[in-house]
């Protein structure tokens, strides 16, 4: 802290005091993610406290972390213990794994921690240097490098969720809602506002409870631990815009508190922004950023493809400190050096507002994203060949409509890491069979292949409304094909053959060797991030040695990546006569 400030609190009695505060958060997370997962049948006992556990992870990998950079970096003169102690090794760690989903596997919670440690602390010289809140170095990078493997483990749903809630995140869910959305878009799948006030939602694993952060805010702001200016200009600035939104769009009933109340917002407001090291410590200078954190995290929403914002917020303004707390000094001897500032953050929260209300409230009839390939008229049916994009790739469908009703859709053709999950939910003879599509919930643990579906089915209903199959009639489509031999190599009394299958993300290239049967598989270039799990469950030998009857199930979690390498095989079995086509 600077000279100028005066606080009767030690910065050990500060930290007890965040821990304090904790601790109803980490008990409710005990209790949702761990408790209730056990009473319903979804864990075992010991599963039970596997929250507990998650957070423990973080909490120790943190403070061994620290102790080894200490032992080898360092060295200081002091005793080790007395220079730990006055760190807070912990709390990187302990702040990173309340930031993560649930899911997140334990060796990237230790990964994630290392990187908020070393990365976010010790290399800015240790407590009290760093320039950025060291929990979101963290999390950023995890979010950022392994967000795929996060959402095939199951993302921000725990086991219950995932049976009992139709959507991701409620942002998650926002973010592909088109237009403002409605109540029952928006909040109800979640079980209504009280839901998301008290924490019974997706979402990660200290956040979700707006109740407890409220209760954590008043405890410590009345034993002045926290800058409570930063949390109150920043939840003032998301209410303000919102509640402007909301006024104008009539949605001013739920929109500002369906803001305030999810994506972690009062969870980042009240301890990842407050930060003692990494925010403003002049008056003025906590007001601009935390008026600043709201104007970032509202932009995020409403105007990008990032639903969540306040990570994003909070590690951008962290890097304006400086310059906010030289305003600050400033203002103290002049309070006209802050009028300027003020105003230009005024002039910022009135663009944004403006631009965010004019994307929400404007829908745009076209899709990006969807395309018709060709169409086909047989009597009164209209078929078509369309394709929208979905979690990783293009899904490409036929859509039959008769007078106005869609009648048959077929899957055509996708590369979705979790499309499996919306053929097991029989989603789209869901949508065939639906008076109104719209109305129809997404798949859970699918949502964004499953939109993608939807979404394919309303462009072509409100195609067929307004006749304009007509312009594609007789268009040709030009056919990509799943196999492909590119060359045979003879050594001997082997043949080598190199081949490209459809796989995730892309195509897969592998070089198979036959002599009488495939005694060898390679797998060469790929844009596929789940060959590991090839690796992990031994499936190419598994391939090899039931070749001769090739109904082998699948590997979890990489159910593409294994089909690629199942239909590698058959085409090559094809090509040397030891199975026939079909």
């Amino acid at each position: 802290m600077g000279p100028f400030i005066k606080s009767k609190n030690s910065t050990a009695r500060m930290m007890i005091n965040v821990v304090i505060a904790l601790i109803p958060i980490i008990l409710f997370s005990f209790y949702k993610n761990g408790v209730v997962l056990f009473l319903n049948g979804y864990t075992s006992f010991l599963g039970m406290f596997y929250p507990l556990l998650f957070i423990l992870v973080g909490a120790f990998s943190s403070f061994t972390f620290e102790i080894v950079y200490e032992l080898l970096f360092v060295k200081s003169e002091e005793k080790l213990i007395d220079v730990i102690r006055g760190t807070y090794a912990f709390m990187p760690g302990l702040f990173l794994s309340l930031v993560l989903p649930i899911n997140t596997p334990i060796y990237l919670v230790v990964l994630g921690a290392f990187f908020a440690t070393i990365v976010g602390k010790m290399i800015f010289g240790g407590f009290g240097n760093n320039i950025f809140n060291p929990a979101l170095i963290g999390a950023l990078f995890i979010l950022s490098a392994y967000s795929l493997v996060i959402t095939n483990n199951g993302g921000y749903l725990n086991k219950m969720e995932i049976d009992t809630i139709s959507s991701a995140t409620p942002l998650s869910n926002y973010s592909v809602i088109e237009g403002i959305g409605t109540y029952d878009e928006v909040v109800k799948p979640y079980g209504g506002l009280q839901n998301l006030f008290l924490g019974f939602i997706p979402g990660s694993v200290g956040e979700t409870s707006s109740l407890l952060c409220i209760i954590a805010f008043i405890f410590l702001t009345a034993t002045e631990t926290i800058k409570w200016r930063i949390t109150a200009s920043y939840v003032s600035v998301v209410f303000i815009i919102s509640l402007i939104i909301g006024l104008f769009s009539g949605t001013v009933t739920w929109f500002p508190l369906f803001q305030l109340l999810t994506g972690g917002l009062l969870f980042g407001a009240v301890f990842m922004a407050t930060d003692p090291v990494t925010s403003p410590v002049t008056k003025v200078g906590q007001v601009l950023y935390g008026i600043g954190l709201g104007i970032i995290t509202v932009a995020c929403r409403f105007l990008t493809n990032y639903p969540e914002g306040v990570l994003t917020s909070i590690l951008t303004m962290n890097m304006f400190v400086f310059i906010l707390d030289k305003i600050g000094v400033k203002s103290k001897l002049d309070f006209k050096k802050c009028i300027t500032p003020f105003i230009v953050m005024l002039i910022f929260m009135v663009v944004v507002t403006l631009t965010s209300y004019n994307k929400l409230t404007k829908v745009d009839l076209t899709d990006p994203n969807y395309e018709i390939l060709s169409t086909s008229k047989v009597g009164s049916k209209v078929t078509y060949i369309v394709t929208e994009k979905g979690y990783s790739s293009l899904i490409k469908l036929s859509i039959t409509i008769d007078n106005g009703k869609v009648v048959e859709g077929k899957l055509l053709d996708q590369n979705d890491s979790f499309f499996q999950r919306v053929i097991d939910a029989d989603f789209i003879n869901t949508l065939v069979s639906s008076n109104n599509i719209k109305d129809v919930d997404t798949v859970s643990g699918a949502t964004i292949s499953s939109t993608a579906v939807k979404k394919a089915f309303i462009n072509t209903v409100n195609d067929y409304n307004n006749e304009g199959y007509k312009k594609y009639m007789g268009k040709e489509v030009k056919e990509e094909k799943d196999f492909v031999i590119n060359s045979k190599k003879e050594e001997n009394d082997k043949t080598i053959y190199n081949v490209t299958v459809k796989s995730f993300g892309g195509t897969m290239n592998l070089d198979i060797t036959y002599s009488k049967k495939i005694t060898d598989i390679i797998i060469g270039d790929h844009t596929d991030n789940y060959i590991f799990k090839l690796t992990e469950a031994d499936f190419i030998n598994t391939v090899i040695n039931n070749q001769d009857n090739l109904d082998i199930d699948t590997v979890s979690g990489a159910t593409i990546s294994s089909k690629a390498v199942l239909n590698a095989v058959k085409g090559v079995l094809i090509e040397t006569g030891d199975i026939n086509e079909g």
